[in-house]
């Protein structure tokens, strides 16, 4: 990556052995020789599949804005690599860089953890895959140990959706895993439990579908918790936030853990659930999750009432603290000032982004309080911007250490703009709060896939 401006220090400052947090493609790269001297040696793990194969992953690390990247390296050959059969062959002359039977992906994080997910092919084609996979917790144990890759136990609870409509909350024995993962959706977190070293649990969250319309009043939570090699399953109420009750069945876009008790899943186009896991799990007061509506109105929906818009390109919730969490919209504006998008040929990108506060509560009220407003003319004007792309910015991601810093990916798209349009992908960090530049650095080509980056604070033993 090309940096365009570094970081803010006093020159006397050393550079920092590797940064304290980081943004992550969430697709693994299967390495190869080439790659041998990128991943950081001291940040590398190994484990083995449920078949038996054993792999590593090592990182390339980078200081946001700049992306870091997961590597895996295969034991005795990939998964899947001894059949040598016709398929084989030809799945990698048409794919080359997309190996099928090498598909490890992060789907979730918190502080220096990691989970992961890697998919069984299917042993009849290389090109498909059963509804089977493996999933692994990375841990750094924040410096203290050498880190760690662990296969966790699969879960034969079967998911309400696959239940009976007459049974939707009666849970059944599967025969075989369920999966903790589908699609985009992020229905399953990662959560530190307890101060300093304390362990972590991995919990999915599945809204109970009434049949014939009727209200979405339960959610169920399935947990793997420290030290236990069971999960568990838990049906709690939804208490909604403003007294009301759920429209729809919801998705989840993202898990989002805050401090050492609280684990949200966010539907970026309504609102997000809450739970205390500590509370939940020593079964003390009422446990329940909480449903709380965004500070922003509704999404106008011009499509077919099931086309539901995915918006992790303009909208982010993260962790604000130990018991707060922030949210982040960039929204399109007239070149008036006014909501929505302009017609004028000058302002067509213009664009404004607005952050709120929220403090979590498992009692009483919980109020939303804006923080501020950040204009694209605020940005475009500074001289550090130059010539950096005038377009709306994209997947916001706040920093682990300061919620004011945030990374945005901006880039010139051919079809927003002419055919001659520069695609040069461009990472910035900007500090929302003083609305200031402080770096941009120039990424990757264009690629699918890799737009949306998964941020972690990882930290290994020193001396390794």
């Amino acid at each position: 990556m090309e940096t365009l401006m570094t970081n803010r220090t006093a020159p006397s400052d050393p550079p920092p052995a590797r940064p304290p947090w980081v943004m992550l493609k969430p697709g693994v790269n299967n390495k190869v020789d080439s790659d041998s001297a990128v991943a950081d040696a001291k940040t590398r793990a190994a484990s083995c599949t449920s078949s038996g194969q054993s792999f590593s992953i090592s990182f390339e690390l980078a200081a946001p804005p700049a992306t870091s990247s997961c590597y895996c390296d295969w034991i005795g050959g990939a998964l899947g690599s001894g059949s040598g059969s016709d398929d084989d062959g030809r799945r990698h002359r048409l794919y080359p860089d997309i190996d099928q039977s090498k598909n490890l992906s992060i789907i979730a994080a918190h502080d220096d953890s990691l989970l992961l997910k890697m998919g069984l092919p299917d042993a009849r084609d290389g090109f498909r895959y059963t509804n089977t996979y493996d999933y692994f917790l990375y841990e750094t144990s924040g410096g203290a140990r050498p880190p760690s890759l662990w296969l966790l136990p699969g879960c034969y609870v079967s998911r309400q959706v696959h239940r009976k409509e007459v049974a939707r909350k009666v849970p059944t024995r599967c025969d075989r895993p369920r999966s903790l993962h589908n699609g985009d959706a992020g229905d399953t977190g990662v959560l530190r439990c307890g101060d300093g070293e304390g362990e972590f649990l991995v919990a999915q969250l599945e809204v109970i579908y009434e049949d014939g319309g009727g209200p979405h009043d339960t959610a169920e939570i399935c947990v793997l918790r420290p030290g236990g090699g069971d999960w568990e399953v838990k049906q709690l109420p939804i208490v909604h936030h403003e007294g009301g009750e759920l429209l729809s069945w919801p998705n989840h876009d993202a898990a989002v853990p805050v401090g050492t008790r609280f684990m949200c899943w966010v539907d970026y186009v309504n609102g997000f659930f809450m739970c205390d896991m500590v509370e939940s799990a020593a079964g003390a007061g009422s446990p329940k999750v909480q449903y709380v509506p965004l500070p922003v109105p509704p999404i106008e929906q011009r499509h077919r009432n099931n086309d539901r818009p995915c918006l992790l390109n303009c909208r982010n919730l993260a962790a604000a603290g130990p018991d707060a969490v922030r949210f982040m919209s960039i929204a399109r504006r007239c070149c008036c000032g006014g909501p929505g998008k302009t017609g004028c040929e000058s302002s067509r990108f213009a664009f404004k982004v607005t952050t709120w506060t929220l403090t979590l509560r498992t009692e009483g009220p919980m109020t939303w309080t804006k923080d501020g407003v950040l204009d694209c003319d605020e940005l475009w004007q500074l001289p550090s911007y130059g010539r950096l792309p005038r377009v709306v910015p994209r997947y916001p991601i706040m920093s682990s250490e300061n919620p004011d810093i945030v990374c945005f990916l901006v880039r010139e798209e051919i079809n927003l703009v002419d055919d001659d349009a520069d695609r040069t992908e461009w990472m910035l960090r900007i500090d929302t709060r003083t609305k200031e530049l402080l770096s941009a650095v120039r990424g990757d080509k264009y690629t699918y896939y890799i737009d949306y980056r998964v941020r972690a604070k990882l930290s290994w033993q020193l001396g390794l």
